[in-house]
């Protein structure tokens, strides 16, 4: 890099089976990265910011800032995140900002599809559910948030859309896992190829940036797993 840096970020975001990170100057990425969808991927997003940072010439002294999405998503893929970027962030002595993950994925179908008023960014949650949300898209890095981050069931989040009477545009990685919900409530859906269904963790920075800044503290819209199946095993009278 050459000429006088702003405030250098990384950004990382674990949210998605597909992590991602990024090196920010301000609100401008000047690198980024994805990482193939395999078992245990979350764990590398630190080796891959060191190696982002070399490319650039830079090495973790040069950060001033990291940011990290706090979810919805995975329980797991979340907890990796938030304590890499802490861990990092303590041990250099930076502050660690949070910033939502599926507001990121909102600006990135915005950017895909700067002809919808609503976006609408889905992630697969599982349990026949999507982790969503719904925003109203204002100037530069603007949203007004319309439906919270929650879980929903693909046909209830198409009703809820389609209510709202507003042109939307529906990306994300949990657009399969809604099967043909959208379709039937005749709500549309980025095109398959679309950049706007990938999760970019410079779209986190972008939202710090633009004032979106949270407490690095995970944002999981419902309980994790394995307290559904506890509180299921003492409605049923087995052991706690």
């Amino acid at each position: 890099m050459s000429g006088a840096l702003d405030l250098i970020t990384l950004a990382l975001d674990t949210a998605t089976a597909s992590p991602s990170a990024a090196i920010l100057d301000g609100a401008v990425s000047v690198a980024e990265l994805w990482l193939a969808p395999e078992s245990g991927a979350g764990r590398r997003v630190l080796e891959v910011g060191h190696g982002l940072l070399g490319a650039l010439g830079m090495d973790a002294g040069d950060l001033g800032r990291i940011v990290v999405g706090v979810g919805p998503g995975g329980f797991t893929g979340l907890r990796i995140g938030l304590a890499t970027a802490l861990g990092l962030g303590q041990s250099l002595g930076i502050p660690v900002v949070g910033a939502h993950s599926l507001e990121a994925l909102a600006l990135g179908i915005a950017q895909a599809e700067p002809g919808a008023e609503v976006v609408v960014p889905v992630l697969d949650a599982r349990r026949r559910e999507l982790f969503c949300a719904a925003y109203r898209v204002g100037p530069g890095a603007d949203l007004t948030t319309l439906v919270p981050p929650l879980a929903l069931a693909p046909d209830d989040l198409a009703g809820r859309v389609a209510s709202l009477g507003t042109p939307a545009a529906v990306g994300g990685p949990g657009v399969d896992a809604a099967g043909d919900a959208f379709a039937r409530a005749g709500v549309p859906v980025l095109h398959q190829a679309s950049p706007g269904h990938r999760l970019r963790a410079a779209l986190l920075g972008v939202r710090v940036e633009a004032g979106a800044g949270v407490p690095a503290r995970p944002v999981y819209a419902r309980l994790p797993d394995a307290e559904v199946n506890r509180v299921a095993a003492l409605e049923a009278g087995g052991p706690r």
